[in-house]
């Protein structure tokens, strides 16, 4: 979900003047904050696998999707997250699990116990479909599968309204039961479109993210200079019932300056609490440093590539000035000048780290 324009956060209109009338052409990473981190309750958080889990509440909606973190990706761990949000019962268990590539897609096998089949034929047909749909995004999902047969005893899935011999795919579903919206500012040279929530079950939570995101566009916009340019654009990266996540990137270029700089945040919300979900708070830092610093276990999204390992070294030295700040990445409370920013998008946590303008002011790292 892309929309054009967006807004700036409140440290980067303050952030990139600076950086522009400075006439800086190597903008490095903030340094890290002075205040000593909490170091016992930001640098654990919870880790793991993200699966993603399709469930319904029954009320004839379509199917709503939850996040969880698994340390492995297995059939029963799928079954028993489905019991947990009491879309199968929990006696149910799995007799055979098989993939086979099937043309450009992947066909999944799934043999259950015989009360599966029993469960979905007590079940009215409203109730059925969403059973069934829950049970096969959910598998489709985890697996990057096309399609699903699924058997009960070795036999083929039969209730009593329906035959599920044949394979079957994706069910409808619906990632969210709030929206995003836009809203504009605008003067010459400068279109800011800010994010504006609609929907959530608090109305209060809804309320304060709203207001912190529409305090963010206007200061962006007392701060941009007459004759300056900026252009904003966000992407909704993952906007579910349990977290949204929206990356703001864009360009900044000050009057008569050569160059525009690039410049990008991200708002973490966590659509239950009402918390910014930050870095800390779901990554060990310290390991996440060391990972980065020995180039393991991510990837660099655009040009930049290897080159990025040795810019870390340079910039940090070692891994514990690397995971200071990795701890200070993300809005929070009483943060409004973040070290970084991170969002997630398909299940992936992705770093947004500063480099020198010659490289792209930016490079985005994919964590895997």
């Amino acid at each position: 979900m892309k929309k054009k324009i967006l807004s700036w956060g409140l440290m980067f209109p303050l952030m990139f003047l600076a950086a522009c009338s400075g006439k800086t052409a190597e903008r490095m990473m903030p340094l890290r904050e002075e205040t000593a981190p909490n170091t016992e309750s930001e640098s654990g958080g919870s880790s793991g696998i993200p699966i993603r889990i399709y469930y319904s509440d029954n009320s004839a909606d379509p199917l709503s999707v939850s996040v969880e973190r698994t340390a492995e990706i297995t059939p029963e761990i799928l079954l028993l997250n489905l019991s947990l949000y009491e879309m199968v019962p929990d006696t149910v268990t799995v007799r055979s699990f098989g993939q086979k590539k099937q043309g450009d897609g992947l066909l999944l096998t799934l043999d259950l116990s015989e009360d599966f089949g029993e469960y979905l034929s007590s079940l009215d047909v409203s109730r059925e479909e969403e059973v069934l749909g829950s049970l096969v995004n959910t598998f489709l999902d985890a697996y990057k599968g096309t399609e699903i047969v699924i058997t009960v005893k070795g036999g083929a899935l039969l209730t009593s309204h329906e035959n599920y011999s044949q394979a079957l795919e994706r069910y409808p579903y619906e990632e969210a039961s709030y929206q995003v919206t836009a809203r504009e500012l605008r003067r010459e040279g400068i279109a800011i479109s800010y994010p504006e929530i609609t929907g959530f079950s608090e109305e209060e939570i809804q309320k304060r993210w709203n207001t912190t995101i529409e305090d963010h566009a206007r200061t962006a916009l007392e701060h941009a200079e007459e004759g300056s340019s900026l252009k904003v654009s966000y992407e909704v990266k993952t906007m579910n019932d349990q977290l949204l996540s929206i990356l703001i990137e864009g360009t900044y270029q000050e009057k008569d300056a050569p160059d525009s700089y690039l410049f990008r945040y991200s708002y973490n919300i966590d659509v239950q609490s009402g918390e910014s979900v930050r870095l800390a708070y779901h990554q060990d830092v310290e390991q996440l440093a060391e990972k980065l610093l020995a180039g393991t276990e991510y990837t660099v999204e655009g040009e930049l590539g290897e080159e990025l390992q040795e810019r870390l070294f340079i910039l940090y030295g070692d891994a514990e000035q690397l995971a200071d700040t990795l701890r200070n990445f993300d809005y929070g409370e009483n943060r409004e000048s973040p070290s970084g920013f991170s969002y997630q998008e398909d299940g992936k946590v992705h770093l947004c780290i500063a480099v020198p303008h010659t490289l792209g002011d930016y490079a985005d790292i994919v964590l895997d």
